[in-house]
């Protein structure tokens, strides 16, 4: 009981954040970066991975809980290309610390990532920059317990993972006639994740809550966002594993409403194709096509928009990552150590069971 009270507090935490960020009149804010989609992963299925995220990626960018499912050290980057020609970068890593925890359950997880966004040129003769926003993160996320589940007679494990951020933003505007300005602003992030069997799983997280950003006089509040995201696997056997996920994105100060849904398909855990489409958006929908290849603990993937209203921009993602294996030997320890547990368990039961048939047969010896 006290390990669901703890998710309860996760979750009234998480919903306190957004009602404090939503009572906030409507306006502009800045640095809409923060309100892209990256990783070419997620990028391919539309940026619905509130409750999807499993990678570095996904765990700085747009969920921190689920970097309470981290199990070995990983590496991730992406390069992207967009409209009017503008450019962002990434880089990630995150991996298990052993030690220290926030729920006193397990031991957290920690990643770090940098993002840094090229605004593009003037249309001057000069073609001066416009600037460059960066973001660098520091995040915590833990596996704070299990409950067993009951589903259509069978058991299972909803598992769940919390998970904070820490933001670091700076960003330069151009001036009328030379040079730049810089304003800073600091954030933070939540979420919670929980995730049943590894086939269905529920999400939420709240980003962009902070300081506003301040160039010279005036200042802008960030976009602060709330998503709330399920994902759930239809099909997973030995050779094709397929999911479908799905996100509500609320853009607290601006009062938007945004729906991605995206789905991606594995054959034979190595070629990956994704697919997603983007409603509510200002102008019509949008879609997305991705595809990924899997090669000795290597993932590298290209998602792209299908949009004719672009044009001839070219507007794409690339990104490569890397997960060292997990340990073998300590999953047989656990493995082992459980089966060594059950044995003295029923090695008990017998004994007590052999007891107690001695006393009945000879009640007058045990008296």
């Amino acid at each position: 009981m006290r390990n669901i009270n703890k998710y309860f507090v996760s979750l009234v935490f998480t919903a306190v954040l957004a009602a404090s960020a939503y009572a906030q009149d409507a306006g502009r804010t800045a640095l809409p970066f923060l309100k892209m989609d990256m990783g070419a992963r997620y990028y391919g299925m539309a940026g619905a991975a509130t409750a999807y995220a499993d990678d570095v990626t996904g765990m700085t960018f747009y969920n921190p809980a689920a970097l309470g499912m981290v199990e070995s050290f990983q590496l991730a980057g992406t390069v992207s290309e967009a409209q009017l020609d503008m450019k962002y970068h990434y880089g990630g890593l995150a991996l298990p610390v052993g030690f220290l925890s926030i729920f006193g359950n397990n031991p957290l997880n920690i990643a770090v990532s940098g993002y840094m966004f090229d605004k593009g040129n003037t249309d001057d003769i000069y073609s001066r920059s416009i600037g460059d926003d960066w973001s660098f993160t520091f995040s915590i996320g833990e596996h704070i317990g299990t409950t067993p589940w009951e589903v259509f007679g069978s058991s299972a494990d909803l598992e769940h993972y919390f998970g904070i951020s820490g933001k670091y933003l700076r960003s330069e505007l151009a001036k009328p006639v030379e040079g730049n300005v810089t304003g800073d602003a600091f954030a933070f992030d939540a979420g919670y994740t929980a995730v049943l069997d590894k086939h269905f799983g529920v999400g939420v997280a709240i980003k962009n809550l902070g300081t506003d950003i301040k160039y010279i006089e005036e200042s802008d509040p960030l976009p602060a966002t709330l998503s709330a995201g399920m994902f759930f696997v239809p099909v997973d056997v030995e050779n094709i594993y397929w999911a479908v996920s799905g996100d509500f994105i609320a853009y607290l100060k601006e009062k938007e409403n945004r729906v991605r849904i995206g789905t991606e398909m594995y054959l034979f855990d190595l070629l990956a194709v994704r697919g997603g489409v983007k409603l509510m958006e200002e102008i019509r929908e949008e879609w997305s096509l991705g595809f990924g290849l899997k090669l000795f603990g290597f993932e590298i993937d290209v998602g792209t928009i299908l949009n004719p209203q672009l044009n001839d921009d070219k507007v794409y993602q690339v990104s490569l990552a890397y997960k060292f294996p997990v340990k073998k030997e300590d999953s047989y320890s656990a493995k082992e150590e459980s089966r060594n547990d059950y044995k003295e368990y029923k090695k008990k039961q017998e004994e007590s069971a052999f007891e107690r048939a001695q006393r009945n047969s000879n009640p007058l010896i045990y008296q």
